[in-house]
Parts: C-alpha cells; structure tokens; sequence
C-alpha cells in the first residue's frame, strides 16, 4: 500500500490519536497530528537506535511509547524501550558514594548515579540478539532497584530515554557557575558538579552508539517544575499539595544544570529538535536538514 495514501493516513492519523488519548490521557486534534506527529513517524521509520531525551514532564516516555506502537502497527518491527531511570544504583550504594565523594550524591538523577556498566551490558546483549535480555526495572517509591524484571524476547530496534541522555560534558565556565541555591549553598567547592561531569564523559560512548537523536526543549524552567509538580499529582491522585511543590522546587535543582546545558548544546547535537510549549504541547519541530535553512 501506497505510504502516501490517503486511506493510509487517514488511519495512521486515527491510530496516533487514540494512543496519545490512551497514553498521555488528554485529546488531541487530527491537524495538530498530521502536523506534527506524522512527519516525526514517519521519520524514523528506518531507524535502528534511538535517543530520546527531555527535561522532566517533557514526554519523552509517552513519545517513546508512541513510536513503539507505531513501528510494531504499520512496519511490523519490534522495539524495547530503555529507561535510563532503570538502571539507578541503590539508595544504599548512593549514601556510600555521598560519603566518599559529596553529600549531594546520595539524590539519584546525576551522571554517577546510573549503573553505566550494567546498561552497557544489555545494550551489547540486545545489540549481538542474544536474547532474552532482562532489563532492571527502578521503584523510584522505595528508591532502590525492583528484583522483579523485564524480560525481552525479541527487539529489532532499541530506544534508550532519559532525561540527559545524548547531553555532552559542560565547560567549566558554565560548570562552576550558580544557577541555583543547591549548588550555591551545598556545593561551593563545586565538588559534586566537578565529578558528575566527569562522569558524564563515562557515558558518551554508549550515547554514540544511537544513530538517531531526538531533544525535547523546555521552553521555560518554571514549567519544568509544574510540569513535574502535575505529574506527582497525578501519580498521588491529588489536587493539590503546596508542600510537595515546595519540595519538587527544590529537588529538580538537582537537575537544572545539565538541563540547561543540553538547552543550549541538544538543539545543534540532535537529528531532530522538538520544542515544547507551556502546556506540554509541541510547537515546533525542526529535522537537521532544516536547521541551516
């Protein structure tokens, strides 16, 4: 069947929407599809590996989501989808980290806080199909590793998300400045910032094994924080709860360094740049053959 016809379309637009209703559970319009999210699966149809990278809240797990569904529907093709959150090591080995480097270690999110080893283990094993390859599941509730796994069978592509994946070593110019009262008051040294970079450089050679990059832009930090702030909620089925917000404003400045940084550096780095509004809806999206144009 003809790709471009318009019966083809027509149900690739259908089948989009009612996913993104199922996944993300909000409504979305048939132009604002065919816009948008067409062009994008249709993009990455040939794709092998795939990055896909975005600040809390963004929808990097709901498009890598997408694309997996998509790919399995209209090309027949199977795909794992890997978390960088999975591979988190234990709060327990974290405390042991924070004492022997700095404090600020014992929060998981930074580069030095992810088992590298492990995820370069099972990117080899699905690489070379040596299957089943069982893949750790992180409880973020417990704040340690589930024994329970996820077991893969098959997987013709392999998506790794996550909130700095594909972001590149920063310079120490903007390194050792403060963006924030984390790294003002608990890191003047810039200790923990002069070690998780170093790390980082730890892992860009399993970031150069994905030959498709796609960055997710923030448009404001503020929103970041609602948007994390939304999904929390959501997950604790409340309203609202001034003190949790509190709390997440304080907890993403873990975060807020490297986020701006790949602000800044993703755009000129990925193969594809999708920017995203305040109400978590994309805007723009700009492939890499239109980015001198």
């Amino acid at each position: 069947m003809n790709l471009q016809s318009g019966t083809r379309l027509n149900d690739e637009i259908i089948f989009i929407q009612e996913k993104l209703n199922l996944i993300t559970h909000e409504s979305f319009d048939k132009k604002y599809i065919k816009k948008f999210y067409l062009p994008l699966l249709h993009s990455i149809k040939n794709k092998k590996k795939i990055m896909i990278a975005g600040s809390q809240g963004s929808g990097k797990s709901s498009l890598a989501l997408l694309i997996s569904e998509y790919l399995k529907k209209y090309y027949l093709k199977s795909s794992v989808i890997i978390s960088l959150d999975d591979f988190y090591i234990s709060k327990n080995k974290r405390l042991k980290f924070s004492k022997k480097i700095h404090p600020l270690f014992a929060t998981r999110g930074v580069p030095g806080t992810h088992d590298i080893e492990l995820l370069q283990k099972k990117l080899q094993k699905l690489n070379n199909k040596d299957f089943p390859v069982y893949l750790p599941i992180f409880d973020k509730t417990t704040d340690t590793r589930k024994k329970s796994f996820k077991k893969i069978t098959k997987a013709d592509i392999i998506i790794l998300e996550g909130w700095c994946v594909g972001a590149k070593p920063i310079t120490y110019k903007f390194l050792y400045k403060d963006i924030n009262n984390l790294e003002k008051f608990k890191d003047p040294q810039h200790i923990w910032r002069k070690n998780y970079n170093d790390f980082l450089y730890q892992y860009q050679k399993i970031f150069s094994k994905f030959n498709h990059f796609i960055y997710l832009q923030f448009n404001n930090w503020k929103n970041v924080i609602e948007w994390k702030y939304k999904q929390e909620l959501r997950l604790r089925n409340k309203i609202k709860d001034p003190l949790l917000k509190k709390y997440l404003s304080e907890f993403i400045q873990h975060y807020e360094k490297i986020s701006r940084w790949m602000y800044k550096k993703s755009p000129n780095d990925c193969h594809l740049l999708i920017k995203i509004d305040s109400k978590q809806k994309i805007k723009a999206a700009v492939y890499s053959d239109q980015k001198d144009k």
